[in-house]
């Protein structure tokens, strides 16, 4: 029996794959790693553990930093007004933990951000989205705006 993904899981790999492919090579001589491995190393009290855990793209050291992004396909239009701040500190929890392993573990600085597919139609929402974001040392990409798709022009 064929398994068949759900539409919104299918749209959230195809971005993935876009953007991932879009950073391919390197940047400033720093090689461009999608889906980087990452352990983590947490104590919970004598006990040490590791998890595992992917970065959707790390670009390695260029001077004394790397960077890690993570790609989200939120459609932010569709989410609902009582959810966006609850959504926002998830995506920034999950990006801080990145961070902190290469900056607790690694001692390495970090700039780190989240590419999203496109800005929110309402532009205070897209102000909100940015700003709640900045104010935690992230940076936003709208995906659309970054790299207009191309024009196409009908004989």
């Amino acid at each position: 029996m064929k398994v068949v993904e759900p539409e919104l899981l299918r749209r959230g790999k195809e971005f993935h794959r876009l953007v991932q492919a879009d950073w391919a090579g390197e940047i400033e001589k720093a090689t461009v790693r999608p889906e980087h491995s990452i352990l983590f190393h947490t104590a919970s009290g004598p006990i040490q553990r590791n998890r595992r855990g992917r970065v959707d793209l790390f670009v390695d050291r260029i001077d004394d930093f790397v960077t890690v992004v993570e790609i989200k396909s939120t459609d932010w239009d569709r989410i609902p007004a009582a959810n966006r701040r609850r959504l926002l500190a998830a995506h920034r929890r999950q990006v801080f933990r990145y961070v902190d392993e290469f900056l607790d573990e690694q001692h390495v600085s970090v700039c780190a951000g989240i590419i999203y597919p496109k800005a929110p139609v309402d532009p205070d929402l897209t102000a909100m989205v940015e700003q709640y974001l900045n104010e935690h040392a992230l940076q936003v990409v709208w995906f659309a705006e970054r790299w207009p798709p191309p024009v196409v022009t009908h004989a």
